[in-house]
């Protein structure tokens, strides 16, 4: 019989390495001796967990920001309707600020993710200084 010439199956020893090193890891943490399976569903509910407070923390700093940037474009502005591009200034000024407040929070943001941020806090900026102009 000729042998025959193809390509050779991976050892078990290269696939169980990742599974190796995640329950090594979760040892470490948890101080016990978990499976695999163990292992892998602790890693994904503390992925979970740590994307969920960044969520938040993404959706209301924006909010945050557009309270104060329509309390600050009122007090700027008052009752001058001359001094009403220094409002929309305010409100630019408060997005871009974002961009070196997020780090902070160890969030990584996408361009998707602008968008959003530049919309909640144009639309909060935009309430919140209209209402106060109707008082």
């Amino acid at each position: 019989m000729a042998k025959k010439k193809g390509k050779k199956k991976p050892s078990k020893k290269t696939e169980k390495k990742p599974e190796k090193k995640l329950e090594e890891k979760i040892e470490k943490k948890t101080g016990e001796k978990r499976g695999f399976e163990e292992a892998r569903e602790i890693k994904e509910k503390e992925e979970a967990e740590v994307d969920y407070k960044k969520e938040l923390i993404k959706t209301f700093l924006p909010l945050l920001f557009g309270i104060i940037a329509g309390l600050i474009s009122f007090l700027i502005s008052g009752s001058m309707r001359s001094r009403d591009p220094m409002g929309i200034i305010v409100l630019v000024i408060f997005i871009y600020v974002n961009k070196f407040l997020m780090p902070r929070f160890e969030i990584e943001l996408q361009n998707k993710d602008w968008a959003g941020i530049g919309f909640m806090t144009f639309t909060t900026w935009y309430i919140t200084w209209t209402l106060l102009l109707n008082l």
